[in-house]
């Protein structure tokens, strides 16, 4: 199971110093947080939540491993009308890291994202198996993982001993036809992978190899259409590396077009495009093996030509973010682990005033 993808998996905590006041919602459902720059806390007590997205409708969708240590919790959450609720349970969960000398596991993941490609059809990733065993499930309504209709797993994409096969799912995308969805699969660390899955036919397969077009860093964490005839995927490096990078395929050539460093960006776990503009804000994870640190929210705006994109840092006081995404109020949202690894401290916040 690949480091980086259990990163996408940490942290709330909301920064010490600010000023707070408090907000009643409007369904009744208790106080809310509000700080001085407009960062608001909705859900709290989650599990490791690993991704954010909205359906056409404005249903905000939350992916999380689910509560205690029991394998089998993992969740997808629907929040809308300033409540939540649990939309899909019993997802298999796993820890990535076993436990030695009677040290207790740690990282559980279960579903890592979601994506809807209709009001009434979502598509999760299953990635609480081992690899190459990962698979998509679709879903045409709510209940229980084991209603989903699953894709076919990939296997290993390679001779090499190393690559046991897909899995991992995250970053899912939706097509800008909206008939295939994108899949960032780890795989063995050396073999990263964009996938496509054809929806109707429930056909996932490998779209892009990073090492197959000479982009030595790993780690693909988030996909977005752009346009027509590009896909624009993330990719996070080596854990505490300066080395995160954007990458814009051809979808016809499944050739790289054009590529970005983000200088100060250290361990990028999921973007969204601003809307009204060609600029994205990414979550900079911050990824350490055995605590949480602070993460970052930065503005990227894309040269022309590629090399270094310009970076502007928006926040640096959210420990651990994992995945964002603009809401229909122009809103962005954002999942947070917690201040602790596997505890149910995890949150989703809502950031105002990005334009």
């Amino acid at each position: 199971m690949h480091i980086r993808l259990v990163l996408a998996l940490f942290v709330l905590g909301l920064a010490a110093g600010c000023s707070l006041e408090e907000e009643r919602s409007e369904s009744g459902d208790g106080a809310r947080s509000r700080d001085a720059a407009g960062l608001e806390t909705l859900i709290e007590g989650l599990n490791n939540p690993s991704h954010v997205s909205f359906s056409p409708d404005g249903k905000l969708t939350v992916c999380s491993a689910g509560p205690g240590r029991d394998g089998g919790n993992g969740r997808v959450i629907v929040w809308r009308n300033n409540a939540h609720s649990d939309f899909i349970t019993g997802f298999p969960t796993q820890y990535w890291k076993p436990g030695k000398e009677g040290a207790p596991d740690r990282f559980k993941l279960g579903p890592l994202s979601a994506v809807w490609t209709t009001d009434d059809e979502l598509v999760v990733s299953n990635s609480g198996l081992a690899d190459g065993v990962d698979h998509l499930l679709v879903f045409a309504g709510g209940g229980d993982a084991k209603e989903g209709e699953p894709t076919n797993a990939v296997p290993p994409t390679s001779d090499d001993e190393a690559d046991n096969g897909e899995g991992n799912f995250t970053g899912l995308s939706l097509a800008a036809d909206g008939k295939s969805v994108y899949v960032c699969g780890q795989g063995a660390d050396a073999k990263s992978w964009l996938l496509a899955c054809d929806v109707a036919e429930r056909k996932l397969q490998g779209f892009a190899s990073a090492d197959d077009n000479g982009i030595t860093v790993n780690s693909p964490m988030d996909s977005l259409a752009w346009g027509t005839d590009a896909v624009l995927v993330l990719y996070s490096g080596a854990g505490g590396k300066e080395d995160g990078l954007l990458v814009l395929w051809d979808l016809a050539t499944r050739k790289p077009v054009t590529r970005w460093t983000l200088p100060g960006v250290f361990d990028p776990m999921g973007m969204a495009r601003v809307p009204g503009s060609d600029d994205l804000v990414v979550v900079d994870n911050n990824w350490d093996l055995t605590s949480v640190k602070q993460g970052r929210l930065a503005r990227i705006s894309l040269t022309e030509d590629g090399g270094a994109a310009e970076v502007t840092m928006i926040r640096e006081d959210l420990p651990g973010p994992t995945s964002c995404a603009f809401g229909p109020n122009g809103r962005l949202f954002v999942s947070l682990l917690g201040p602790e690894f596997d505890k149910d401290l995890g949150s989703v916040v809502a950031i105002s005033g990005i334009r």
